[in-house]
């Protein structure tokens, strides 16, 4: 575990950090995919983490300022020039309207966010929330980047009551990867204190009164969000679609699936860690 020191930059414009082909090559190398995980931590800690960032990439038509050191979507942009989570994003293509509301609970550096938005040219209600305090900052810049509104960007998490709790990551090669259980994260070496609000009173305090997707990956804690919200949430406010990482249900207090399948969702498409449901109405 390394903990992060580098200063978050979100003043400077996007373009100061143009990346050389040698550290393009550095990343792409220490980062192969094909590569054992302890091999390419090994490769990283030797030679990547002295060219660690940041760097200013488009991707996609889409901009994005990378710190693949601390970060594993950051990386997978960075060292494999793709987005991560392509498949689902390619799932979502076709659901994506515009004037459309996406709500992102656990929205890390924005990839999820900045793909809607820049999709749809910006035209979309994007309610976007991340409750690490330090990963809240790139997602801002990355959205302001690419001309999206942050108005409904909130540095908060996302649970059953107003409380405050800890958010635990190993505090270096991933902050990315958080979650409120400390069960859910590979490697729980840091917390920091975080606000979490209910999913209700962030839609009414944000005026959304309809939801066309919601995504959320939340390591864990995703029954502990939604089920309050399913439990009380009106009819009109169901969403119509849900990307649900499921690859840590084996944490979950109550079966989300089961809830779902209640209200009329229906799997349409699946990967090893991702549903995506659609109500039938």
């Amino acid at each position: 575990m390394v903990t992060v020191k580098q200063e978050v930059d979100v003043t400077s414009s996007f373009g100061s950090y143009l990346p050389t082909l040698r550290e393009r090559l550095i990343w792409k190398w220490t980062d192969w995919s094909l590569l054992p995980q302890g091999l390419r931590q090994r490769l990283r800690k030797q030679f990547a983490r002295p060219v660690s960032g940041p760097f200013d990439i488009e991707h996609d038509g889409m901009n994005f300022r990378l710190y693949p050191a601390e970060n594993y979507c950051d990386r997978v942009l960075f060292g494999r020039s793709v987005m991560p989570e392509k498949i689902e994003h390619d799932a979502l293509l076709p659901l994506l309207t515009p004037a459309m509301v996406f709500v992102d609970i656990g929205a890390n550096v924005g990839s999820y966010s900045v793909f809607v938005g820049s999709h749809l040219k910006g035209n979309a209600v994007l309610l976007a929330l991340e409750p690490h305090p330090r990963t809240f900052q790139k997602l801002m810049f990355n959205l302001q980047a690419n001309g999206l509104p942050t108005d409904h960007v909130v540095n908060c998490g996302v649970g059953p009551d107003v409380e405050t709790l800890e958010l635990w990551s190993d505090g270096g090669s991933n902050i990315g990867h958080t979650s409120m259980l400390k069960a859910g994260t590979a490697n729980p070496q840091v917390s920091v204190s975080v606000q979490v609000v209910p999913l209700m009173k962030l839609l009414t305090d944000h005026g959304i009164a309809s939801i066309d997707v919601l995504k959320i990956d939340i390591e864990g804690f995703e029954d502990r969000a939604l089920a309050p919200f399913f439990d009380v949430a009106p009819d009109t406010l169901l969403p119509k679609h849900i990307l649900l990482e499921t690859a840590h249900q084996n944490l979950w207090d109550r079966d989300l699936q089961k809830m779902l399948d209640a209200c009329g969702y229906k799997t349409r498409f699946s990967t090893k860690e991702n549903l995506l449901l659609t109500r039938k109405i």
